[in-house]
C-alpha cells in the first residue's frame, strides 16, 4: 500500500475484537511513532509505552470512564500505546509531538491493515491515577500527552468519503 492508500484506509475504530495484533506489527508501529517529525529533535522527551496487559487495559479504561459512568473509552482494543513526554523546550510542542507520532503510528497500522484510534479520554484516565502512571512506568517529569488504541475492528467499516477532501482548502498565488 503506497502513503496515500493509507492515509486514506485510516478510520478511527471505536469497537474492537479480541484478536491480539503481532509482536512483529507493533514493533513496526512504535517504529513508525519513532520516526515521526519532533521538535527541536527532541527524541528524548518522548518515551512510548505499549500496554497488552488485561488487567492494565481495564484499570486504564475504568479510570478513563469516570466522567461518563458504563462507557468504555478504550472500546475493548487489546493494545494501547501510551506517549508520556515532558514539558517541551518550546511552549506546548509536546502536544504538536503527540499528534505527529500517533499519527504516525496510525497510518503505519492502516498500512499492516490493523485498526486504531486516538484517544483522549484515555489520557485524561492515566494522568488523573498515580497508581496509573506508576504501573505504565512513566518516570518523574513525564506526563502522558497522548494515546492510541490497535487492533481489529469488531465489524467491517466503510470509511465514508475516502476519496473526498473532507477539509475546505484556498490556495493563495
Amino acid at each position: 500500500m503506497n502513503t496515500l492508500d493509507a492515509i486514506k484506509a485510516r478510520h478511527s475504530t471505536r469497537g474492537f475484537s479480541d484478536r491480539q495484533i503481532s509482536d512483529a506489527d507493533l514493533d513496526a508501529i512504535l517504529f513508525a511513532g519513532g520516526q515521526a517529525a519532533v521538535g527541536g529533535g527532541a527524541f528524548k522527551s518522548l518515551k512510548l509505552i505499549a500496554v497488552q496487559d488485561a488487567e492494565l487495559l481495564k484499570a486504564i479504561d475504568e479510570a478513563s470512564a469516570k466522567n461518563r459512568p458504563g462507557s468504555h473509552p478504550l472500546y475493548g482494543a487489546p493494545t494501547l500505546v501510551v506517549l508520556a513526554s515532558t514539558k517541551g523546550f518550546l511552549e506546548n510542542i509536546e502536544w504538536t509531538n503527540a499528534g505527529c507520532v500517533i499519527q504516525n503510528m496510525m497510518v503505519a497500522a492502516a498500512d499492516l491493515g490493523i485498526d486504531s484510534i486516538y484517544l483522549w479520554m484515555a489520557m485524561y484516565g492515566i494522568n488523573g491515577e498515580p497508581e496509573l502512571v506508576k504501573r505504565l512506568g512513566i518516570p518523574e517529569g513525564m506526563t502522558c500527552v497522548g494515546t492510541a488504541a490497535f487492533g481489529y475492528a469488531a465489524q467491517e467499516f466503510k470509511k465514508p468519503g475516502a476519496d473526498d477532501q473532507r477539509i475546505e482548502v484556498s490556495y493563495i498565488k
